[in-house]
């Protein structure tokens, strides 16, 4: 018997094929030669199998039943093969050199073409970036990077894109794509060149491509006058691509209204539907943004970080919302309209920070915190402008805090990695929390403001949406909640707010235990969001309808909503309809996802090597978010980084001693009480494991 599937390697040596489901969501059926039926959701490949093949690639294996009824597989040829790029160490092997790929990418030692070979002769245990053979066993037909060091930050970054952007390739992605309107031969090289080009250190391919080909939504619509108004732009120093401004008003009065006004600016008013700039955009679906090396804009860096980046003195075309911020933070007043704006002063989060502790106006000046900052002409008017849009983001914050939000169960890390003068440092997570929290909840209101704004007049949009809890998931916070004896009062429907609820009423009542643990179950049961075009909830925010509008010039999805509003304030038909837009969604939710998962990858491959070199202090304070009888799954606080401490380490056993956990009825705790899910522990490191992920040991 056999069954048609995608092949996963597994780091210790071994693999999985896992066929898709039916159309009713069930494993398929398979029938052995003695006629027994067989659900196979996954099929184990043995090492001697898993050798050579590659992640992701779609294989018919031929499957046995051994005695115990367990399917494995036999033997495996080749269907497709998505992957184009490997990464990996070279070394030497049976007289050659060999690529030892990453164990998420595949197995055993992956031969190269003669001429690859002799460039990497003395380059034993440095990573490469190669090209596959598209078929048959794994091979690498040509060197794309390195060598290179397999702890620097280049190497990192070439990994992070390997492996995350080759599980996103085009004809991945359902319907392709042609679904979403881009050709075909000229979308694959795109992500191929790409991808190669990030993974070398590079940029990527927007710069030079023509944006004035191609229809733009109310082209011809008047655009209203507000350069004569005051607006600011607040973000780091580093920011190049400033597509939010900002104007604030406000009378003092504790019982008036503020004005906000969000001006984000107009690149769907210069990147024309279907030019050559839209469709490498639409190939990307948003910048990817590295800690090593160049950022690959999604849009031409001479319109993301010139003629469209919002720069002080500068007059540019907008999109703006305004609403008003009542004083319980409920919004209202909101308009929608194409700008004329000219912005005052460019302010850096270290400005606003200091200006929010102390308001003294000349926190804002040029030179104070950076390069950046408010002419003394320009001073008073926006210090004036920074106090109104302060006291819009402590309303809103007032009104965000009083929903139950799952944001409200999660904590951040303290700190980050970042690469410094071509070293990898630990830094502080958030240098400027005060600042960076008042352009968000402005942000994050505006997008909320502009979801409504659409829906209510039947504006097909792509919208933002997030179901709190993965369907397929939430039987295990159920079952939390009943093995602690605190079941929800309607299992049925139980909603992100219910959650908050019930954890912040265990915490009054003391406990906290009980609290803690069902939070922590619900870190792996929230859902993911995603792109939908329907009015949907956004769970995590509490929103009721929300969609992604003020990045144009770094997300594709913010570009798309840009142009239905365009068309919406002329008067004009939609350039897209739903059926366009839920095409698009699948498309972004992929291309998009690859980018962030890059970012992920990156952000914890810095840190292995942080902790590698003993850059990390231990012991750590940690939270245990798993439990089972292999051992415990610790959140670290000060990393925000999530590693294992097999059963033996949390007993004081010897590492190589064989053990198992006992846990209690709930399965939530340890028989006897030592270890509780949520529960609070000192750490140390004891290794990193193949990939590169935390080994712990109690402190």
């Amino acid at each position: 018997m056999q069954v048609t599937g995608r092949f996963t390697p597994h780091p210790r040596g071994f693999g999985f094929v896992e066929p898709p489901p039916t159309s009713s969501g069930a494993a398929p059926l398979v029938v052995d030669e003695a006629g027994r039926s067989h659900r196979v959701k996954s099929a184990f490949v043995p090492p001697d199998v898993a050798r050579g093949w590659v992640a992701d690639d779609t294989v018919t294996a031929v499957l046995t039943v051994d005695s115990e009824g367990r399917v494995n597989v036999a033997s495996m040829t080749l269907v497709t093969r998505q992957r184009r790029f490997a990464v990996g160490v070279v070394q030497p092997f049976a007289g050659k050199m060999i690529l030892q790929p990453d164990a998420r990418l595949g197995l055993g030692e992956w031969p190269m073409t003669p001429e690859m070979t002799s460039k990497l002769l003395h380059a034993e245990g440095k990573q490469i970036v190669a090209t596959l053979q598209p078929t048959g066993v794994a091979s690498c037909a040509a060197l794309v990077a390195g060598p290179l060091p397999a702890l620097s930050p280049s190497a990192v970054r070439a990994r992070s894109v390997v492996i995350a952007h080759g599980g996103a390739t085009p004809d991945s992605i359902p319907g392709g794509p042609e679904a979403v309107g881009l050709p075909v031969a000229e979308t694959n090289t795109n992500v191929l060149r790409t991808t190669g080009r990030m993974a070398a250190g590079q940029a990527g391919l927007a710069a030079g491509l023509t944006p004035d080909e191609g229809p733009v939504p109310g082209a011809l619509h008047q655009l209203v006058d507000r350069r004569d108004e005051v607006q600011i732009t607040i973000d780091a120093d580093s920011s190049q691509d400033l597509d939010d401004a900002l104007f604030g008003a406000w009378s003092g009065d504790a019982e008036d209204p503020v004005l906000i006004k969000v001006h984000i600016a107009d690149a769907a008013g210069t990147v024309g539907i279907g030019s050559a700039a839209d469709r490498y955009a639409r190939t990307m679906a948003a910048t990817a943004y590295f800690t090593a090396g160049p950022n690959a804009a999604m849009l031409d860096p001479a319109l993301s970080e010139g003629d469209l980046s919002l720069l002080p003195g500068q007059d540019r075309r907008a999109v703006t919302v305004q609403m008003l911020v009542a004083p319980d933070g409920v919004v209202s007043g909101v308009t929608v309209d194409l700008s004329w704006i000219r912005s005052d002063a460019r302010l850096s989060y270290a400005a606003v920070e200091a200006y929010l502790q102390d308001p003294g106006p000349t926190a804002l000046m040029t030179g104070a915190h950076g390069p950046h900052g408010a002419s003394p002409e320009a001073l008073p008017h926006v210090s004036i402008a920074v106090a109104a849009l302060a006291e819009a983001a402590t309303r809103l914050g007032a009104a965000r805090d009083a929903r139950d939000t799952l944001e409200d169960l999660f904590t951040d890390a303290e700190l980050e990695a970042a690469v410094i003068d071509g070293k990898i440092r630990a830094v502080k997570a958030d240098p400027h929390p005060a600042a960076q929290r008042l352009v968000e909840r402005l942000m994050v209101a505006a997008n909320e403001a502009v979801a409504a704004w659409g829906a209510a007049r039947n504006l097909p949009l792509l919208y933002r949406s997030h179901s709190g809890f993965a369907e397929d998931r939430l039987p295990r916070l159920l079952a939390a909640a009943e093995k602690l004896g605190t079941p929800f009062e309607d299992p049925g429907s139980v909603q992100p707010a219910d959650l908050v609820s019930l954890v912040e009423r265990l915490q009054d009542e003391g406990q906290h235990d009980a609290a803690a643990a069902l939070a922590t179950t619900a870190t792996g049961v929230v859902a993911r969001a995603g792109y939908t075009a329907v009015p949907s909830a956004h769970d995590a925010l509490g929103a009721g309808a929300y969609t992604h509008f003020t990045s144009p010039l770094r997300r594709y999805a913010d570009l798309v909503v840009h142009r239905q509003l365009r068309a919406a304030i002329a008067g004009e038909v939609p350039p897209y309809s739903a059926e366009d837009l839920t095409k698009l969604a699948v498309w972004l939710d992929a291309r998009s996802g690859a980018a962030s998962h890059a970012q992920a990858l990156e952000r914890n491959a810095l840190w292995s090597a942080l902790l590698e070199r003993n850059a990390v202090h231990f012991p750590t304070p940690g939270t245990i978010v798993g439990i089972s009888k292999a051992g415990l799954r610790i959140r670290m606080t000060v990393p925000g980084l999530v590693g294992f401490m097999p059963a033996a380490r949390a007993l004081g056993l010897p590492p190589r001693q064989k053990a198992t956990l006992e846990l209690d009825t709930t399965e939530m705790a340890t028989a006897d009480g030592q270890f509780t899910l949520g529960g609070s522990i000192k750490v140390r490191l004891d290794r990193l494991d193949p990939l590169g992920r935390p080994d712990l040991k109690p402190a």
